[in-house]
């Protein structure tokens, strides 16, 4: 009676036979001695209870049934060589996704920096880059949507952990041409009555700007909020007036308004988020480590 416990190291042994056509071919692909093979495919014939080969001349010949069941054993092979494919192309990260989401001062002109990078060294790997606010960017970490996130605020949630990556100091920006581009360095009374470009007031970078103004007891002309750090660069290249931003946006603003160092020092940190029940993926794990030394690099 025929047996459905079928062994794979059978199933090999045939597929060898009919592929180099003779017992001694197939014992070399499998390492193994003649005997064996002839053990191997003994007990396959029994198991499929049908004859595979038949011996013409003193060779093995496989039968039209045989003929039949190696087409299905190679559609099967196949998909075995495609899963063995695609775990090697895992191990070496040429295949998978990968989400990322940050806050707008880094994903709009660092984190694309950093994927177009990732992507030359990782073909094959999709990523997705998403634009939101840091509150939006920990909740869609919380919710696993994405597999890890960047932003400027610590924004706490139980279900995200959060990691700061850098603590720069903010920049001063002027318009090419103003008054205070030939400082090397701006303090607060170098900004006394200037139009102020601010952030909005729920930010704490606008917290802090406010709080050390008032201690220097140096007024400005609060004229204009914007909500997006390359907002406010785009305004002060259009003469609205004079700000202080992130070291990140900083970094790429030189083309379009003077950068300053601005004394006493304002820390404006930038922290990865990513799930606090699970460790990153080896994908998300490359990525991280090349985001940290391009943030490292860009704001030393």
């Amino acid at each position: 009676m025929p047996s459905s416990d079928l062994k794979i190291r059978q199933v090999e042994a045939f597929r060898a036979l009919m592929q180099r056509h003779t017992v001694t071919r197939a014992a070399q692909a499998l390492h193994v001695s003649q005997p064996a093979v002839s053990r191997l495919l003994a007990d396959f014939e029994t198991g499929v209870g049908f004859t595979l080969f038949e011996r013409q001349q003193g060779r093995l010949v496989p039968t039209a049934e045989a003929r039949v069941l190696y087409d299905e054993v190679e559609r099967a092979f196949v998909g075995l060589d495609r899963i063995a494919l695609a775990a090697q192309q895992i191990r070496a990260m040429r295949r998978g996704s990968l989400t990322v989401a940050g806050s707008p001062a880094v994903a709009l002109e660092l984190l694309p920096q950093v994927v177009a990078g990732f992507l030359g060294e990782h073909p094959g790997v999709d990523v997705t880059l998403l634009t939101h606010s840091a509150q939006t960017v920990v909740e869609l970490v919380a919710s696993q949507r994405c597999d890890v996130g960047f932003v400027a605020e610590a924004i706490p949630h139980q279900a995200v952990r959060l990691e700061r990556l850098t603590d720069a100091p903010l920049r001063c920006i002027v318009p090419f041409g103003h008054r205070l581009e030939k400082k090397r360095v701006l303090r607060p009374a170098d900004l006394r009555d200037e139009p102020f470009v601010s952030f909005p007031r729920s930010f704490d970078a606008r917290n802090a700007i406010d709080r050390v103004f008032v201690e220097h007891a140096v007024p400005r002309q609060l004229i204009v909020e914007a909500q997006l750090s390359r907002t406010v660069v785009s305004l002060v290249a259009n003469g609205a007036g004079v700000a202080l931003i992130d070291a990140v946006t900083a970094a790429y603003a030189g083309k379009d308004v003077a950068v300053r160092p601005f004394e006493p020092e304002l820390r404006d940190p930038v922290y990865l988020a990513s799930a606090a029940a699970q460790s990153l993926s080896a994908v998300a794990a490359a990525f991280v480590v090349r985001a940290r030394k391009a943030l490292g690099d860009l704001v030393a």
